[in-house]
């Protein structure tokens, strides 16, 4: 196995892309095929070419904070940011979804992150943000206290995701990140699955609201 090839795989470990596991077969593919790992781990699905380019020029997030703690989710993940405006609940209720927000005609359901990660509401809405993302196609909003910035995570920024945090919806993160001494959590959009529904809603809103907003200036670390 050459250096440069476990490198690779271990790069895309750290990043949370593949598992140890994964790696192993891969390598054990390649011994077959002859293939650089690169091309193999794609040929299995396990990553694709954006992975790969990711963890070797670094990793686009928009960084964001809820509650005390700091988040981020790839960009190209993003489709995008929206001030707070006020939005549908449901009737009746459907957990963990908050309600429904029209935008531009159609109408996606808006989870919000404090229920998702077990805290409280915010006592005053004004001021946070929506954050459009996809699952499997289909476009939600994620609820969140403050959008930062754009921030670019080296990989040597980027760490696995620890032990201590597993059983802590550990699910819902890729890996973590460190910017400037605060920690971040690095959102999978597909892992929301695991703990909600992202089925249509039921609705009956009218036009779409308007107040979309560019993502924020990248900072160049």
């Amino acid at each position: 196995m050459k250096t440069q090839e476990k490198s690779l795989g271990e790069l895309l470990r750290q990043a949370g892309k593949i598992t140890h596991r994964q790696i192993q077969v891969a390598l054990g593919e390649q011994k077959k095929s002859h293939e650089p790992i690169g091309k193999v781990l794609v040929r299995l699905g396990f990553v694709e070419e954006r992975d790969i380019l990711q963890v070797l020029q670094g990793m686009m997030a928009l960084t964001f904070r809820v509650g005390s703690e700091w988040y981020g989710i790839e960009t190209f993940r993003v489709r995008e940011v929206l001030k707070y405006a006020p939005f549908k609940a449901l009737e009746p209720p459907r957990e963990p979804w908050e309600g429904e927000y029209a935008l531009r005609g159609q109408n996606l359901p808006l989870l919000s992150f404090h229920k998702t990660m077990g805290l409280s509401a915010p006592s005053d809405p004004k001021g946070t943000w929506f954050v459009v993302l996809e699952n499997s196609g289909r476009p939600f909003i994620l609820w969140v206290d403050q959008v930062r910035e754009v921030a670019r995570l080296k990989i040597e920024q980027i760490e696995p995701i620890p032990p201590y945090l597993f059983g802590k919806k550990n699910e819902l993160f890729y890996c973590l990140g460190r910017i400037k001494g605060d920690l971040y959590s690095i959102l999978n959009p597909d892992k929301f699955a695991a703990v909600t529904d992202l089925r249509p809603l039921p609705s009956a809103m009218g036009e779409a609201r308007e107040g979309t907003s560019r993502l924020p200036d990248v900072e160049r670390l």
